[in-house]
């Protein structure tokens, strides 16, 4: 009973939100926004997690003051959480400060008490604040080009008498976190304990671990005569620049040819420095996304949301299809919406095949972010390039498959789904619902992405293809629209990519590994081969002009589900497809040449492939060309364990996810 009744205080007397936190006046200040009226008095808690110490002050109005000092005595080094407490018959009651997406992660050094205080969000996105006592700040005076190197400059306060006698500038690749180290000049400076450093990057220095797309965290580090290390953390541009539009990050752009460019940007968040190698293509495409962030929050500052407009988008715009497409088809259907402002983020070929004559806009243009700042609903199936959304948007997230590999914080093997991770899971803050189309993905889900909000195990709606009434007849239209022969049966190849086959940062190369000229004479009196690569891959394909008429590369095609239906076969490896494609019930082959290595060296599986798949495995051409001319009797020897799949991962699919879906998200 007293638990209840303390979890009913908290929330009608502590509900609270910040508005800001900043440092002033050698003093670290809270602002609060909303705080939920109370009779009780109230005080804000800063509670050290190591040694559990805490500082206790009285809240009057909407703001408090804590001095630097206080700080200081409480702790050297340590992490402080932050709470709003009170008390009840003696009973203290506490709630922890949540962090806001429109706070700032910011970092100050408190030269009296030689310590550096920042502003962090934990895990759980709540507030912290970070204290470390520290021997020597570094403050960036000067970057500049100078030809194709870059000059850095700038001083450090020598807090504790220790001298620095050397300095260097360490690149560390953050993929495979391999460093080059270029020496700084120091100097010490007229008066007092402050030095100056100075010197030179040469890329040149780099080139052999400079790949396409490569990015490197810029470290300072600063020994005495003995070499003891005095300083050694990535170098913060916190004191160096406002940045108070995004494109103000990109400090300094060399071009070290016609093709490619290096930056020296201020990291998002902690405004650290870091250099960046890429394309010309590239750079300015990122560069419209920061300048794109900049109309996002004018247009959040200056004008409403609207409440009956709905952004969509597919695959980063590239394409009309998965979730998203049958989640805006239901609403055309449903004359509740008929009022309401549809926009599609759209970059494909063929914007005549969306209906409903919606908004089209390129997310690479403002005019994108406009609208996404404007819509109170977006709805999306892997990310948008804002990581901040506004007070009354709601954010459904769709995803795009059930998981076979693994997913997010559950991957252990290097590769870009780690290095992207902290990114998704800042992204993933937003989401107020997330679909799942069974309760294995569920519970998959809520881990993997760290997700805690509302998690709507409707089905996925992109399978509600498979239930249509007029199923025949959409199949019959879809092939004569692609120009299947009418007499052919159809074989889908679907594989995933492989992180271990990077030729970039995001970009891979893929080759098929079974003999084309083999299955053309085996198959094609009786087979097209389709050909559906992931879009991490589908532009490094190509296939000779000899097997036109039985090899469809559809990979560019915007639907896979027109695909699924129009398919007596399909292949695949790892890829989730086959989770959808099992509405079907038609037959399944699981074509993994590289089996042993993909499950230790490079993702990782949920499932037992050769235990757990409604189809075999298999690890050879030869073997799989047998299993196509035997696909009948393949199909009988795993007809039960087949069942049993689509019992487990099929059975909330029944044609009206999509609906179940906007019932519950768009009121």
């Amino acid at each position: 009973m007293k638990k209840i009744i303390k979890k009913i205080v908290s929330k009608l007397a502590l509900t609270h939100k910040v508005k800001s936190v900043s440092i002033e006046d050698e003093a670290l200040v809270f602002e609060y926004d909303k705080l939920s009226p109370s009779f009780l008095k109230r005080y804000v808690l800063l509670k050290d997690r190591k040694s559990g110490r805490r500082i206790q002050e009285p809240l009057s109005g909407k703001r408090i003051d804590i001095k630097l000092d206080d700080l200081a005595e409480l702790t050297e080094d340590g992490n402080l959480d932050v709470f709003l407490t009170s008390y009840l018959f003696s009973r203290k009651v506490l709630r922890r400060t949540g962090f806001s997406s429109h706070l700032k992660l910011t970092q100050v050094v408190d030269e009296k008490n030689k310590s550096k205080i920042k502003i962090t969000k934990t895990k759980k996105k709540n507030i912290s604040i970070a204290t470390k006592r520290i021997l020597i700040n570094p403050t960036i005076k000067e970057l500049k080009n100078e030809g194709l190197n870059l000059y850095i400059e700038g001083t450090m306060e020598d807090f504790f008498h220790n001298k620095p006698a050397f300095a260097e500038v360490i690149m560390q690749r953050r993929d495979v976190k391999r460093r080059h180290s270029f020496k700084l000049d120091v100097s010490k400076q007229d008066h007092g304990d402050l030095y100056q450093f100075a010197g030179i990057i040469y890329p040149e220095k780099l080139k052999h671990d400079l790949v396409k797309n490569s990015r490197w965290d810029v470290i300072l580090r600063v020994t005495d005569e003995k070499n003891k290390v005095l300083h050694q953390e990535l170098i913060n541009l916190q004191s160096y620049r406002e940045f108070e539009r995004e494109e103000d990050r990109y400090l300094v752009t060399v071009e070290t040819d016609e093709e490619h460019v290096i930056s020296l940007y201020a990291t998002m968040g902690v405004n650290s420095l870091a250099l960046w190698y890429t394309d010309q293509a590239q750079f300015e495409k990122t560069y419209g996304i920061a300048r794109g962030k900049t109309v996002f929050n004018e247009v959040s500052l200056s004008e409403p949301l609207d409440k009956q407009m709905v952004v969509f988008e597919s695959f980063l715009g590239k394409n009309y299809s998965g979730n998203p497409k049958y989640v805006y088809e239901q609403m055309l259907r449903d004359p509740k919406y008929k009022n309401y402002t549809f926009v599609w983020s759209y970059m494909g070929d063929n914007p005549e095949d969306i209906p409903g004559n919606p908004i089209l806009v390129n997310r690479e243009t403002e005019e994108f972010y406009r609208y996404l700042a404007k819509a109170k609903y977006w709805v999306s199936n892997i990310l948008f390039p804002v990581h901040r959304k506004r007070e009354g948007n709601i954010y459904l997230q769709t995803w795009h498959g059930t998981p076979l590999k693994k997913l997010g914080w559950d991957i252990d093997i290097e590769g870009p789904e780690v290095l992207a991770r902290e990114n998704f899971y800042i992204e993933s803050r937003n989401w107020d619902y997330l679909i799942s189309a069974n309760p294995y993905s569920s519970a998959i889900f809520r881990r993997a992405f760290k997700f805690e909000k509302e998690m709507l195990e409707t089905g996925y709606p992109l399978n509600d293809i498979f239930y249509r009434k007029d199923l025949p007849e959409k199949v019959t239209e879809i092939k004569e629209k692609l120009t299947f022969p009418k007499d052919k049966k159809v074989i889908l190849y679907a594989p995933t990519w492989r992180d271990n086959e990077m030729v970039g940062s995001w970009e891979h190369s893929f080759q098929l590994k079974f003999d084309l000229d083999d299955f053309y004479e085996k198959l094609h009196s009786d087979y097209i081969l389709v050909l559906r690569m992931h879009h991490l891959i589908s532009d490094s394909l190509e296939i000779d002009e000899k097997y036109k008429g039985f090899v469809y590369d559809l990979s560019k095609y915007d639907d896979i589900q027109e695909l699924y239906v129009t398919a007596d076969i399909l292949i695949t490896d790892y890829s989730s497809v086959f989770f959808d494609y099992a509405n079907s019930k038609k037959p399944m082959l699981f074509y993994a040449y590289d089996y042993e290595m993909y499950k230790e060296n490079i993702r990782g599986f949920y499932l037992n492939m050769e235990e757990d798949l409604p189809g075999p495995v298999i690890q050879n051409d030869a073997d799989l060309l047998e299993a196509i001319v035997n696909i009948d009797q393949v199909a009988e020897n795993y007809q039960e364990k087949y069942e049993e799949f689509y019992q487990r991962y099929c059975s909330l699919e029944d044609g009206f996810a999509a609906k179940r879906v906007v019932d519950r998200v768009f009121q």
